[in-house]
């Protein structure tokens, strides 16, 4: 049976331009955000890190959230970036969200912090000072594995995360559903139920591939990364070879 309703669950405001891709291609996409991201108001300690931005040697920003929320917390204090600062991002979507805050960022081929960590710029880190933006709570890998290689890490944690309940049951399956990041699939699995073999899951990432094929998915595309384009071309081919469990 061919996939065609698309179930998107990025934050409320991250998924219509996706939407609306999926419709030209005579898909069904349904919004249902299993996510709300609130930002976080500044505090002493967020307004320190961000006036002694031109102490850090580089700067990571690990999702799109964090550039959304991080960038107007640093622009309050600097009109100008530093010359010197290095900018990197988990993935090329991140890397786009922040070329239009004028920053041009390197990012690795493979979205993730395994990809980024692959980095050119990332490997001899011993003594530098690197500052790592995310959401409060956020994933350690980055952090600590920098940490052993001799960086000093600092976190600009600017928005905490709530998840958001839905009911499932009226969706017409099989679907996909597109699940970018560890919280939003943990959800979700938890409210499919046993309905999960159902779905075909759409993730960005190497880690998320691991953790849902560790699920019962009906399938499990990799889309290589959390942009549009890259979830996209994902869904197309998870719909063109629905005949198969795991492409």
């Amino acid at each position: 049976m061919h996939l065609k309703t698309i179930l998107l669950t990025r934050p409320p405001g991250e998924n219509e331009s996706l939407a609306d891709l999926l419709r030209l291609e005579g898909l069904s996409p349904i919004v249902r955000p299993l996510i709300e991201l609130i930002e976080k108001s500044i505090d002493p300690e967020m307004k320190r890190i961000a006036l002694d931005l031109d102490r850090y040697d580089k700067i990571i920003f690990v999702s799109k959230s964090s550039v959304r929320f991080g960038i107007p917390v640093l622009e309050n204090y600097w009109p100008q970036w530093p010359l010197s600062l290095e900018w990197f991002s988990v993935g090329s979507g991140t890397a786009e969200a922040l070329k239009q805050a004028g920053v041009v960022a390197s990012f690795p081929t493979l979205a993730g912090s395994e990809g980024l960590l692959a980095l050119a710029g990332l490997q001899d880190v011993a003594g530098k000072q690197i500052l790592i933006v995310r959401g409060t709570g956020g994933r350690e890998l980055l952090g600590q594995s920098l940490g052993r290689s001799g960086a000093s890490v600092t976190y600009l944690e600017t928005y905490r995360r709530e998840l958001i309940q839905h009911d499932f049951s009226d969706l017409v399956t099989p679907s996909v559903v597109i699940l970018t990041s560890a919280e939003i699939l943990e959800n979700f699995v938890s409210l499919a139920g046993d309905r999960l073999p159902e779905y075909h899951a759409v993730v960005p990432s190497s880690r998320l591939e691991e953790i849902a094929r560790a699920r019962v998915f009906r399938g499990v595309t990799n889309a290589g990364g959390a942009s549009d384009e890259a979830l996209y071309d994902a869904v197309m081919k998870a719909v063109n070879t629905s005949g198969n469990a795991n492409e």
